[in-house]
């Protein structure tokens, strides 16, 4: 097989490299992109795509909830040290812990 048969290859190459280029930009932009929002749209409207409402709410409430449960950790803290501090001017041992 000579250069002289690769000659006829290569000319329809040159021509239909473009052209399936062309198609295929073609069918993803008529074809996929569509899909593709009308896709985006239909989860976005059932709740899946950003959070709702009720979802945000629930944040809200747990993140309120974190800040009690952080104050009142602290609270306690304050408590064991200030009782421990009763117990060493008594003169008395400190629990361990």
């Amino acid at each position: 097989m000579g250069f002289e048969a690769l000659i006829p290859i290569f000319g329809i190459l040159i021509v239909l490299v473009p052209i399936i280029g062309l198609t295929t930009v073609l069918t993803l932009r008529f074809g996929l992109k569509p899909f593709v929002e009308s896709l985006a749209k239909e989860l976005r409207g059932s709740g899946l795509g950003a959070p709702s409402g009720a979802a945000q709410m629930q944040m809200q409430d747990l993140q309120e909830q974190i800040e009690v449960l952080t104050a009142e950790v602290r609270r306690l803290r304050e408590a064991k040290d200030f009782d421990q501090k009763l117990l060493q001017g008594r003169g008395g041992s400190a629990p361990p812990g």
